[in-house]
């Protein structure tokens, strides 16, 4: 009767010690993430690494002056946008903090700043909950007109500065695409020509964005083939016969 009340408590001793390392375990790994969310979405790619920044503090230039590529960005967005989350609850955690402790003052008859009203600090909640949802909604707004405008520009870019004056406006065109006569067959002026011409350079970068985008967008789509293992056109995947990265795309 002893010996399995002996076992009975030093199995007892033993699930408690197993329960109280998880429960630490969480513990150190909560706490953990929350130390990562101390860092601002916002601030946490400026560093040496980099030179210059959108207005959501995402690198457009490597510390040399390149831009940063469209897949780089893409990656850099992804590890933002966890950021944010990570940020999100922080704040949260510090604020659920705050809340308790001056409840816990309020509780012990000590007003301090509050008074002897508990609205105050409800009245206080809902307006740093406003905010913050203030602040989601105008950084919501400014992606979406971000991306808009975005996507109106490579729309744009789909036109061909070579084909972009081969209209009824003009009839003749040179080697360029640059009209040589007008509809009527009277020659372009060399000040209209200026305009074309720089109307024709604009037009070409444009184009040459809108071309590199759809190139990525290739490069990405293969890749993922890849990935999946879905050979297509590309060979076995990345390490088949005739499928070794490199040689699909």
């Amino acid at each position: 009767l002893l010996r399995e009340k002996k076992q009975r408590q030093e199995e007892q001793a033993r699930k408690e010690k197993e329960k109280a390392e998880k429960a630490e375990a969480k513990a150190r790994a909560a706490k953990e993430k929350l130390e990562k969310g101390r860092v601002n979405p916002g601030e946490m790619f400026r560093t040496e690494q980099y030179s210059a920044w959108d207005g959501e503090g995402l690198p457009t230039h490597d510390k040399e002056g390149k831009p940063i590529t469209q897949s780089q960005l893409k990656k850099l967005k992804k590890l933002q946008l966890a950021q944010d989350k990570l940020h999100k609850a922080y704040l949260q955690h510090i604020s659920d903090l705050e809340i308790y402790f001056v409840w816990v003052l309020l509780s012990s008859g000590i007003n301090a700043e509050y008074g002897d009203d508990k609205e105050t600090l409800l009245r206080e909640k809902k307006q740093r909950q406003e905010e913050q949802a203030r602040k989601e909604k105008e950084k919501a707004e400014k992606a979406e007109a971000k991306a808009r405008a975005a996507k109106e520009k490579l729309e744009k870019g789909r036109v061909n500065p070579g084909e972009m004056f081969r209209t009824e406006q003009y009839s003749a065109w040179d080697g360029e695409g640059l009209p040589t006569h007008d509809k009527e067959g009277k020659p372009i002026t060399q000040s209209q020509l200026k305009k074309l011409k720089k109307l024709q350079l604009a037009q070409d970068k444009l184009h040459k964005a809108y071309l590199q985008h759809i190139s990525d967008l290739e490069i990405y789509f293969v890749w993922v083939l890849l990935s999946s293992g879905i050979n297509a056109e590309y060979g076995e995947g990345k390490g088949g016969e005739g499928g070794s990265e490199g040689q699909g795309c």
